[in-house]
């Protein structure tokens, strides 16, 4: 008896974390370049809008082919219910200090800035982002690839 108890716990214990991370989705860059006009786009389905979320972007890129502290980017948001947000938030490269940010393996480095902290959804559907670099190149080579993370917070 004992047992079934110490299980059944467990399993609500485990349950009630629950998977927080809703969307993970990558879109790779051909030949490691971001055009300043091909947007990477990412469609999300949201079904729970009683909660919260925090959206972050990780960037993978090559830091031998990449320079600067940071990448300014524009960020459109959709909604199918014809609701549209902008911003324009920066992804950090380099701390204050000039050290790098992120998880660098050899000259590939992987950087994660959140862009959107208290998201919330007015209603079920599909939500659009629509990233795109914020510079004055036409392209940015080095960066291979972009990913959305939404979480439940």
């Amino acid at each position: 008896m004992r047992k079934i108890i110490l299980i059944i716990a467990a399993a609500l214990v485990f349950g009630a974390c629950g998977k927080k991370v809703i969307v993970d989705q990558t879109i790779p860059f051909e030949n490691d370049c971001w055009l300043r006009f091909e947007p990477a786009l990412f469609s999300v389905p949201i079904k729970d809008i009683d909660k919260n979320y925090a959206v972050s972007v990780t960037l993978k890129y090559d830091t031998s082919r990449l320079s600067g502290n940071e990448l300014p980017l524009l960020v459109d948001f959709f909604a199918d219910s014809n609701e549209m947000h902008n911003f324009t938030p920066t992804m950090r490269l380099k701390s204050a200090d000039g050290t790098r940010r992120g998880q660098t393996i050899g000259a590939l480095c992987s950087v994660t800035d959140t862009i959107d902290r208290l998201r919330s959804f007015n209603k079920p559907g599909t939500y659009t982002y629509r990233i795109k670099q914020r510079t004055s190149k036409y392209e940015i080579y080095g960066i291979s690839s972009i990913t959305l993370h939404i979480e439940k917070i």
